[in-house]
């Protein structure tokens, strides 16, 4: 069956990826692979043996020279993924990502030493270059590598599982992401990949979302047995890193990374688990909206009376960059840039991988962000969410190209401040209490979607995982059990999961790609909603601020960053305090309502 495409405007905002590279046949591709190769070589040779004890003046100009090869490495992968993003069945991408990676393999291995060595620096050598202005340009990076020292392999073992890397939990992530993209299914008539179908469970009719709904989860269920063995060989891939590695649990090097603590996360996780009722509130007052039937899934995210619109591409583009130029003129020039200049990948088209995210570089390149823009309202809140990540990469392009990435507990601040202030434009401009309801449900169900149902999605992971470490391979049922028991307590008796729900566990890739990972969504969002809050608060005083906050990139713990604008995450109470803003904001969606009753 011919595909549906919808004209919205975006069918021309396709990325300009010239910038990296001609075409997938540039002779600069292979050049810059054999450059970098080259480099890595050579710079295994001057300095392997030696970064524990290189004075200062030296130790500078080495990291300066790693840094400027670095950014010229990523170029080739950066292509590469990209191309495979804007058609990930394109058997030359498809190569092309498979040869960038190999030889990123094959280059990392010259390399494995310069993480081990600068774990391996000596608390008085330490000193002595944080010491000096020119090698403390790169205390933080030095502090991180040093904190790994406990779960170091040898050097021979980390480059054995170098040379490895390209036929690991990357290539079977590959598969998976392909796989996905290839889901198809038939939805009254129109052929639907899986991103389509799941945007007709935001319709307004409810067998229509009843029907996609089933379609999905008929989908799903076609090849869930190869997606649940792909998961089953990750997750036993990350036991047996963390049993040499000698992590206490599953998550603590994805917790290490991101710089916190076991603690830290367990707290969160509690103090969201314990909040579940804000959720099941929010479920009941939803349920009369929608006319007092029990809800189930394909409810989830059905509009109420008055959220439903559809936006042009240059509708929504004035909207969220006029949010963005409200807030700072300086802010609305860097976001501009992004329209301008090609950096942006926008229409939904076949085999196009789903999803929206925003691709960092490096501090001397700009980022990519990729929609699947299909003129809902919701597109214009998640286009304001991704140009926040450019936003973030922008402003942090001061700091070197080891501090330049946020860690992924900062990742989300950016993106969810730029939301908050698109959708309170939104509201400030609405008048109609009924469509003011129906634009707060959305916000609510966004804000539980990145809060409570990625802490649900924590709580499988960490079941899945140790499960499997318990009981060996995980059998679909299984798996699907475990989603099911726990995703349903963040609903409670406000909305019922059925049996076809419980398969849809299968098609999430961060499972797969960044085990751990989605806590931070979560960690992210309060921090964001508090950030805003303060915002709110300040006004104009607080602009500053926070540029400088995101400037900082990841060049600072986060705990000691968050309390440069007067937070401290490391208090108890500071999750409770954002999730009372999402508890006040379902308190205004029960008000709304008992006034339009």
């Amino acid at each position: 069956m011919a595909q549906t495409v919808v004209k919205n405007g975006s069918e021309t905002i396709r990325w300009d990826l010239s910038d990296l590279f001609a075409s997938p046949a540039d002779p600069a591709l292979e050049a810059t692979l054999a450059k970098a190769l080259d480099f890595a070589r050579s710079f295994e040779t001057r300095y392997r043996g030696t970064l524990g004890s290189l004075e200062p003046h030296a130790f500078a100009g080495m990291m300066a020279e790693l840094e400027l090869a670095e950014e010229t490495a990523i170029k080739p992968e950066v292509y590469a993924y990209l191309l495979h993003s804007q058609n990930t069945q394109d058997p030359g991408a498809g190569r092309l990502l498979a040869r960038v990676r190999e030889a990123a393999a094959e280059r990392g291995a010259h390399g494995v030493f310069i993480a081990l060595e600068l774990a391996q620096i000596s608390d008085e050598q330490a000193a002595v270059l944080f010491a000096n202005p020119e090698s403390a340009r790169y205390r933080h990076h030095v502090e991180e590598a040093r904190k790994f020292r406990p779960h170091q392999l040898s050097e021979p073992e980390e480059r054995v599982l170098t040379d490895f890397s390209p036929v690991g939990s990357g290539a079977w992530v590959r598969l998976f992401e392909e796989l996905c993209a290839g889901i198809r299914m038939d939805l009254d008539g129109r052929d639907l990949g899986l991103e389509e179908a799941l945007t007709a469970l935001r319709d307004s009719d409810r067998s229509v979302r009843r029907r996609a709904s089933a379609a999905v989860t008929g989908a799903l269920t076609r090849d869930v047995r190869t997606r649940a063995y792909i998961f089953n060989t990750i997750l036993q891939e990350k036991s047996i890193d963390d049993r040499l590695r000698h992590f206490p649990s599953w998550i603590s090097s994805r917790n290490l990374a991101n710089e916190t603590s076991d603690a830290a996360v367990q707290a969160l996780v509690e103090a969201v688990t314990a909040r579940y009722d804000v959720c099941v509130r929010y479920y009941r007052v939803k349920r009369r909206l929608l006319g007092g039937e029990e809800l189930h899934e394909w409810d989830r995210y059905a509009p109420v009376a008055g959220s439903e619109r559809n936006l042009t591409w240059d509708e929504a583009r004035e909207l969220v960059l006029g949010s963005y130029q409200r807030f700072s003129p300086k802010v609305g020039k860097l976001i501009e840039e992004f329209f301008a200049h090609g950096w942006i990948d926008a229409p939904v088209v076949p085999n196009k991988a789903g999803g929206a995210y925003c691709m960092q570089v490096s501090p001397r390149h700009h980022p990519y962000v990729m929609l699947n823009f299909t003129g809902k309202f919701r597109d214009a809140l998640v286009m304001a969410h991704e140009l926040g990540h450019g936003l973030h990469d922008q402003l942090a392009s001061k700091q070197n190209y080891f501090d330049y990435q946020p860690p992924l507990t900062l990742a989300e601040t950016a993106s969810v401040f730029g939301e908050a202030m698109t959708f309170d434009r939104i509201m400030a401009e609405e008048r109609d209490p009924k469509i003011r309801l129906g634009l707060l449900c959305n916000q609510v169900e966004d804000a539980f979607a990145t809060v409570f149902r990625q802490v649900a999605f924590n709580r499988f992971e960490d079941a899945c995982h140790t499960a499997r470490r318990a009981e060996g391979e995980l059998s679909v049922d299984q798996l699907n059990e475990l989603f099911q028991a726990k995703l349903q307590p963040m609903f409670g008796d406000g909305l019922t999961l059925t049996e076809e729900h419980k398969v849809w566990w299968s098609y999430v890739g961060h499972f797969l790609h960044t085990p751990g990972y989605v806590y931070a969504y979560a960690f992210g969002n309060l921090l964001a909603l508090a950030v805003y809050h303060r915002y709110l608060e300040r006004g104009q005083a607080f602009v500053d601020d926070y540029l400088e906050f995101l400037a900082a990139g990841g060049s600072t713990r986060p705990d000691e960053l968050v309390k440069k604008i007067g937070m401290d995450i490391t208090d108890p109470a500071f999750w409770d305090a954002g999730l009372n803003i999402l508890d006040g904001m379902v308190g205004e969606v029960e008000r709304l309502a008992s006034t339009i009753a």
